[in-house]
């Protein structure tokens, strides 16, 4: 039997049992409309941070939630400076919230969901795009529901292109913070929040990169914002070396997500650097990742390697290394180039076999140089089906609790801890 079959089906069914118990019974799998009108942007866009439309939502809120929700379009800042409409989900809490100040807002960066439209958690708590098969779960419900508890508005983005028109900017760390740090301030606006508000960034995965490079930019993109704490849990910080770790990996379909992405703003990346190498596998590859959610990803791509995928037999990382355009989109979206704004916790697996528990601490120690407060959690969980990304997943479950305790202590104004002197070396 191909292991990395068994793999697969492994990974994508543990990881549904620790899911699917916080979806509601009642939910029928929604049917995703390529063509609603929500998602539509108009023509002309306001500034970075408005809202341009928001709708009740009940079909996102799980029965019994202390929450109103909505669905909301708001406008952002492509890295090529343009205008651009993404998506999101707005709950606001029904409980008060009994820290001091005014309602804090946690702004929730969804890790990898894949990158067709019908994976955007605002598209439904289940969606399932009927033509392709691809099948969108809105898996951070844990962490939204508990800050509900808390009486913490959240807020949650889609990401530019996850929902709406173009392609979806997966791994594009810059491109994803600034989407976070607008759906912060799309939340307090259409909230009527004081301006002092705290705000909370928590993201895991992509999503940790996303939060990360949130609190990087904030000085400069978004200094009016009141970043009381930031999670980044597992954030990929060195993208070449998260290339190679994906190799063989149940969610391999990401790359061609990830070339897609960097491809949408600069079509010479896939049409000059990649295209030309690619044998039929390779470009029935790129013709179909794009439009994948990831348990179809997996399913369909999940253990192969990308050497299988070129007329010359070179793995991406090979192709990457020797192309200065492809070499130079990659670093650009490294993390660690800038303080972040406000402390910060970060969490990743000591045996991660996605995200590499190795670059993470280096970016740790780089943000403790730059004079940050950090926290670094490392979880213990043993090497389990390596490549099946349980060593991954898991440890995002098991670090929801902890990681929201660390922001609301953030929220009520409590110092930060500090692992630096852990992190650095001595002297």
């Amino acid at each position: 039997m191909d292991i990395s079959f068994v793999k697969k089906i492994v990974s994508f069914l543990l990881t549904a049992a620790l899911v699917l118990p916080s979806l509601p019974a009642y939910a029928a799998t929604p049917i995703f409309d390529p063509h609603d009108p929500f998602y539509l942007p108009p023509a002309e866009l306001p500034a970075a941070g408005e809202i341009i439309r928001a709708a009740p939502a009940p079909d996102l809120q799980p029965p019994g939630w202390p929450a109103t929700t909505r669905r909301i379009l708001y406008s952002s800042t492509l890295i090529t400076e343009q205008p651009a409409a993404v998506s999101g989900t707005l709950l606001e809490p029904t409980l008060p919230w009994t820290g001091p100040g005014p309602r804090p807002t946690l702004v929730i960066a969804p890790g990898t969901r894949g990158a067709g439209d019908a994976c955007a958690p605002s598209r439904g708590l289940f969606s399932i795009n009927a033509q392709t098969a691809a099948l969108g779960i809105n898996y951070e419900l844990p962490i939204a529901h508990l800050g509900l508890l808390a009486g913490v508005r959240v807020v949650m983005t889609d990401y530019v292109g996850l929902g709406t028109p173009g392609a979806h900017t997966y791994a594009h760390n810059r491109e994803e913070g600034r989407a976070v740090l607008d759906a912060a301030r799309a939340a307090l606006r259409a909230t009527g929040s004081p301006a002092e508000a705290p705000v909370g960034l928590w993201g895991y995965s992509q999503g940790g990169g996303a939060t990360a490079a949130a609190a990087e930019l904030a000085s400069a993109y978004a200094p009016e914002l009141h970043i009381a704490g930031t999670f980044a849990g597992a954030p990929p910080a060195n993208l070449p070396v998260v290339i190679n770790s994906i190799e063989g990996n149940s969610i391999f379909g990401v790359l061609g997500m990830a070339v897609a992405g960097f491809a949408e703003r600069n079509p010479s990346i896939f049409r000059e650097e990649i295209a030309p190498l690619l044998n039929e596998e390779g470009r029935r590859y790129f013709a179909h990742t794009p439009e994948m959610c990831i348990p179809d990803a997996m399913a369909a791509w999940g253990g192969r390697r990308s050497r299988e995928l070129t007329t010359t037999g070179e793995s991406f990382f090979e192709v990457a290394a020797r192309s200065p355009i492809l070499w130079q989109a990659l670093t650009a979206q490294n993390l660690g180039q800038a303080a972040p704004t406000g402390p910060v916790l970060i969490r990743s697996g000591i045996n991660d076999d996605t995200i590499p528990h190795s670059q993470v601490r280096d970016l740790a120690a780089t943000y403790c140089a730059a004079g940050v407060p950090v926290s670094f959690s490392t979880d213990p969980l043993p090497t389990t089906l390596p490549g099946s990304t349980l060593n991954h997943a898991l440890p995002l479950f098991q670090g929801i609790e902890p990681s929201l305790a660390y922001l609301l202590e953030r929220f009520r104004g409590a110092p930060a801890p500090n692992d630096c002197r852990d992190l650095l070396p001595p002297g």
